[in-house]
């Protein structure tokens, strides 16, 4: 019987990874919320903070690396604070408070200007429910779902410049040449107002899934989180998206009182045009990323939680001019009381 439940959740995981668009976390958007799938606890109130910084710093058009000849980058780091409370042994409730801090240079009025900018993003309200929870032995299976609304709260004031005149016109003027695949020196601006914005001004809703699995001492993990999102501040509307991960790893330390796991994520996100004013594509905008790394994931105690780790982009694919990901961290530590 327990080896036919295991079978199940095996395949069940092997459908939302494959369902699942090959794409990244978004971290432009800063609108990205982690699915957590350990099983809730009646009465339980669990206190997080996840921080996830990412390093953009190469220029590609359409698929294509160009030379980055003023040295154009986008430093961003969004740090999420969340508290979670669970009625129940299957559901949770759970607040994300992300801040977001983020450090560019781009060209500006013909010339390379640096910024910086820093806020709260937009908080998300989430529900969770755990229909599956299944454990005997060294054998669990536990699937989690959730939804949820994402509110207006960050400062989308940067979006204004998607408006302005001639903003995206001035790019389709730049002189490229192409060798051998790679597009050749751009002086265009690749930095906009969409990716160093701190909120998006709409109200928009996440919902997806996570499965874990563990047989022995082997893990395998995966979720998919979709967002529908509406039109925001400016008209701006951005488009939804599809965000996924799957892990698979062994525990280095397994006992009652404590647990560590080394794991290789594969992880990514699916988006396409954004939209403005009348339905007017942003052609800037559309992305399908792909990253790979290491997780250390720790749990103490049954209640301290941890994860680190480290991504490299493996497969970048974009529309027009873009900065794009070299690499990206990410660190979490949770509480349960």
């Amino acid at each position: 019987m327990k080896y036919k439940i295991l079978r199940q959740a095996l395949a069940l995981s092997l459908v939302v990874f494959f369902l699942s668009p090959q794409a990244n976390a978004c971290d432009v958007c800063a609108l990205y919320t982690a699915v957590q799938v350990e099983s809730p606890i009646e009465n339980a109130l669990r206190l997080g903070i996840a921080e996830q910084f990412t390093s953009f710093d190469r220029l590609q058009r359409d698929g294509h690396f160009v030379s980055n000849t003023e040295n154009q980058f986008l430093k961003s780091s969004v740090t999420q604070l969340s508290a979670q409370y669970d009625p129940s042994t299957t559901t949770s409730l759970q607040l994300v408070l992300p801040v977001v801090s983020r450090t560019w240079r781009r060209i500006e009025d013909g010339s390379p200007q640096r910024g910086s900018d820093a806020g709260i993003g937009d908080i998300t309200l989430l529900a969770h429910y755990v229909p599956m929870n299944y454990a005997e032995g060294s054998t669990l299976a536990r699937l989690r779902v959730f939804a949820g609304v994402e509110l207006p709260t960050g400062d989308a004031h940067y979006l204004g410049e998607e408006t302005a005149p001639g903003h995206h016109e001035d790019s389709q003027h730049a002189l490229t040449q192409k060798h051998g695949g790679i597009v050749g020196p751009s002086a265009e601006n690749a930095i906009h107002g969409h990716d160093i914005t701190l909120g998006s001004g709409s109200w928009d809703f996440p919902l997806g899934a996570g499965l874990f699995t563990q047989w022995d001492k082997f893990i395998f993990a995966t979720d998919v989180q979709y967002t529908i999102r509406t039109e925001g501040s400016y008209s701006y509307k951005y488009a939804n998206d599809w965000i996924w991960s799957t892990a698979v790893g062994r525990y280095l330390y397994l006992e009652d009182n404590a647990q560590i796991a080394l794991r290789a994520r594969l992880s990514g996100q699916y988006k396409d045009m954004d939209t403005g004013k009348g339905g007017v594509e942003y052609t800037d905008t559309a992305y399908n990323t792909t990253f790979l790394g290491p997780e250390i994931t720790a749990l103490v105690a049954q209640q301290w939680q941890g994860v680190f780790g480290f991504d490299l982009p493996i497969n970048v694919k974009n529309s027009d001019l873009q900065i794009t990901p070299s690499y990206r961290i990410r660190a979490a530590l949770s509480y349960r009381f």
